[in-house]
């Protein structure tokens, strides 16, 4: 099998690579029926298999029925390219939260005051219609200050009151979801709601204030137990120009009971949007 990189799919003509994963690509693209840049995500011919079809086909449907949400990238197309399947999405012109915070805080430290608010925005009409994420992280968000916020990446979403065990994972009981940022439902297999998003979404927002995210651990069980653990990080400790009211409601999403959390995406942005988050401007 050849290892040359493709320069097309279908009738989208590749300009350039702008994320490879383990099993899939992301190509910026031109569509050479009309000359619309576009985004297409294919799967690498060695994941052509059940389990890597049936993710991108999930991603399929949830980006479809969430097609015309100014929070979502709007879906063109789908389909395979000799035998490799693809879709096709909008193409944003801007960078993943999680490329900004390698960057580093002081470069995106003075548009916090803009972004954490909108990072809850998609959450509500996704937890509208019925599902739950279940891989909030910086990597998943796309943000441009002329644009807003796109949440990105539907591949293990699940309806509310699943478990994140489709039947081809209920043998192996394997945990879906990124450890860094994963909430104590998903590693235990209870059912989901967006309380769970909005856990993974406070531990987002904590790495945004601090360059680092809530937990570390030495193994991916040390790790996962943390996130079990009754202590939740504190984000003022790390940064002392955070303001208690933000500090405290920051505790409250990454609470390991979804109980103490805040009941919805919904109430979740109204406390965002009116919190003051800094004691002083964050300068960059």
């Amino acid at each position: 099998m050849s290892s040359e990189l493709p320069q097309r799919t279908g009738p989208y003509r590749h300009s350039r690579m702008v994320d490879a994963g383990q099993a899939s690509q992301l190509w910026k693209a031109r569509d050479e029926r009309d000359g619309k840049t576009v985004a297409v995500k294919r799967l690498l011919p060695n994941y052509v298999d059940r389990e890597h079809v049936a993710l991108l086909n999930k991603e399929r449907q949830v980006t479809v029925s969430l097609d015309g949400s100014p929070s979502f990238l709007h879906f063109y197309d789908a389909g395979k390219d000799a035998g490799i399947p693809y879709l096709v999405l909008e193409w944003f012109a801007g960078p993943s939260v999680g490329q900004l915070v390698q960057l580093g805080y002081s470069t995106y430290a003075p548009v916090l005051p803009q972004l954490i608010p909108a990072l809850f925005e998609p959450l509500i009409p996704l937890h509208q219609a019925g599902w739950v994420h279940c891989d909030i992280k910086p990597d998943n968000f796309l943000f441009s200050p002329e644009l807003g916020v796109k949440l990105i990446d539907f591949a293990i979403t699940e309806k509310k009151g699943g478990s994140l065990l489709p039947r081809f994972f209920r043998k192996s009981a394997a945990i879906r979801g990124t450890a860094t940022y994963i909430s104590p439902e998903q590693i235990e297999h209870r059912p989901l709601d967006g309380r769970t998003d909005l856990y993974c979404l406070g531990a987002t927002i904590l790495e945004l204030l601090t360059g680092a995210a809530p937990f570390a651990g030495n193994t991916l069980g040390e790790l996962l137990n943390k996130h079990r653990s009754p202590h939740v990080p504190s984000v003022a400790a790390k940064n002392r120009n955070v303001t208690p009211q933000f500090d405290a409601f920051l505790k409250s999403l990454l609470s390991p009971d979804p109980n103490k959390r805040p009941s919805s995406a919904q109430e979740a942005f109204s406390v965002a949007k009116r919190l003051p988050i800094f004691l002083k401007p964050p300068e960059g």
